[in-house]
């Protein structure tokens, strides 16, 4: 199963609180086949969902790091260099009885019942940082936001950015410096909301192993890249 990957820009102190593949259809016609579905833009913080967590991160962290944290039951805060990951009590699927893989992502799973050690590498590559996760975990679906898992990145030039937002999305990465990924064709609540004020970025993650906002081409879902 690849591996998942941040990438952001910058470091972080301070947080403040938590409240609270697809398969790509193209039928063929007789003259043409059908659009694919198209990637969700980002958008701003004021379009993110009731629910959401609050936080603000100052990017005071290295862009090279190693860190361990410890994730349960209660859920938490945890940082990565300048990230962060946000996880509600009870949303974490215990990985010894849970599947893993993009068909599982919506399934129900048993939550995690003991603290689990999460192992995350973050590097500065081709002008983003990317957070690879150790071990791949999959997180507890709802249809409410505040019960999402989810992922904030320190993202200074934001704080500049006028109507194109596109370069701040947050996209699946199989590794450190790899092809990226847009899940949003699949699934609209993936959806990046950029903090043009905070200058942060954040969506939902339904699974990791890692995540990045590049400067370069994406793919979607039904790609290799």
């Amino acid at each position: 199963m690849p591996r998942t990957s941040w990438i952001t820009a910058g470091p972080l102190l301070l947080l403040v609180a938590l409240a609270g593949c697809r398969d790509g259809v193209v039928s063929p016609n007789t003259s043409s086949q059908l659009a694919a579905p198209r990637g969700v833009a980002p958008a701003p913080m004021s379009l993110a969902p009731q629910g959401r967590p609050s936080l603000a991160l100052s990017g005071d962290a290295s862009d090279s790091a190693s860190v361990d944290f410890y994730v349960g039951p209660t859920g938490g805060i945890f940082l990565a260099g300048n990230n962060a990951v946000i996880f509600p009590a009870n949303s974490v699927c215990d990985p010894a009885t849970s599947s893993y893989g993009p068909s599982t992502w919506d399934l129900p799973c048993t939550p995690l019942q003991a603290p689990l050690r999460v192992h995350a590498e973050v590097r500065r590559v081709n002008g983003g940082t990317w957070v690879d996760f150790t071990p791949s975990l999959r997180f507890a679906p709802s249809s409410n936001p505040a019960r999402w898992v989810w992922m904030v990145m320190y993202t200074p030039e934001v704080t500049s950015a006028t109507d194109d937002l596109s370069r701040f999305n947050i996209l699946w990465a199989n590794k450190i410096g790899g092809g990226t990924v847009d899940e949003t064709p699949g699934d609209a609540t993936l959806r990046t909301y950029v903090d043009t004020w905070l200058g942060i970025s954040m969506r939902r993650i339904k699974h990791f192993s890692g995540y990045a906002i590049p400067g370069g081409r994406s793919c979607d879902q039904s790609e290799q890249c």
